[in-house]
């Protein structure tokens, strides 16, 4: 994949270079484990390491990347059995947001989570590294319209790590992009317990592909 112009001319640069180093770890062009060295990102981004240095801090936050004493920062990796973990966390918390959102979204809101349901599955058409991204933005579209700040907060965190993680997604990107269109029906009807109910299902169907992921793994590793 062709490496993008990532260099920033904005203020505020230390949050113009999180937003695009976080970019970069969505779509794969930082790989799950690999070092972010300083000298070839600032030149890169075209500023000073500082910045530099301020993002890799909110990315750590965010549990995005791992600062090692004396190593340095890497894009965090995960084990499939700490993504577990994460996934009991979206599957309980997600529907919720979705049925809220149902409940609170304004008209626009809902406007533009069409939009994002569109583009997600035009993009899996083109089979398009973007999808991890544009799936992460679905979700926090979502979260947003709940009008609950501190969901939004605690989702934003988690499900971005299945989205950047080596294993992309745990089943048919097709499939996901149907499964959007679902929640987006249901939001868009007011219907508050279908949203809850189809959040619940993609965010379910995720998490025992990825049980079986586990599974396999360790029957694998006892042979």
């Amino acid at each position: 994949m062709a490496n993008r112009d990532y260099r920033v001319d904005y203020e505020d640069l230390s949050q113009q270079v999180y937003r695009m180093l976080k970019h970069m770890i969505l779509v794969g062009e930082l790989k799950t484990g690999e070092k972010l060295r300083q000298d070839e990102l600032a030149a890169r981004l075209g500023v000073s390491r500082t910045p530099l240095l301020s993002a890799f801090s909110k990315l750590e936050k965010e549990m995005l990347v791992e600062l090692i004493p004396r190593r340095g920062a890497f894009v965090r990796k995960y084990e499939l059995t700490d993504l577990v973990d994460i996934y009991e966390i979206r599957v309980r918390l997600e529907p919720l947001g979705a049925a809220e959102a149902a409940k609170r979204g304004t008209d626009a809101q809902i406007g533009t989570l069409l939009e994002q349901c569109q583009e997600f599955a035009r993009m899996v058409e083109l089979n398009d590294p973007s999808i991890k991204e544009l799936d992460y933005e679905f979700h926090m579209q979502i979260m947003e319209m709940s009008g609950n700040e501190l969901l939004y907060n605690i989702i934003s965190s988690y499900s971005i790590i299945p989205a950047a993680n080596f294993y992309g997604f745990f089943k048919d990107p097709a499939l996901s992009a149907s499964e959007h269109k679902a929640i987006c029906s249901a939001i868009r009807e007011r219907d508050v317990e279908a949203a809850h109910s189809e959040m619940f299902r993609h965010i379910e169907s995720a998490r025992e592909r990825l049980l079986q992921l586990v599974d396999s793994e360790n029957a694998a590793d006892s042979d």
